[in-house]
């Protein structure tokens, strides 16, 4: 089991990291709240990746 907060775009559907646990549960909520895809740099209506997505993702990375 991962660690890792990630985020999609909701404009381009990429998904990313944007926070790595543990750290305080206010520094995650504010990067969260600030949270900006990488890709186009939508940063309203970011949401919470389906597992999936993470998996394909993290996939993607490895490779």
């Amino acid at each position: 089991m991962s660690n890792a907060l990630y985020g999609k775009c909701p404009a381009c559907s990429q998904v990313f990291l944007v926070a790595k646990l543990p750290m305080q549960l206010d520094k995650a909520a504010k990067l969260m709240m600030r949270a900006a895809c990488p890709s186009c740099g939508e940063t309203k209506g970011i949401k919470l990746p389906t597992a999936d997505d993470v998996q394909s993702f993290e996939k993607a990375g490895a490779a």
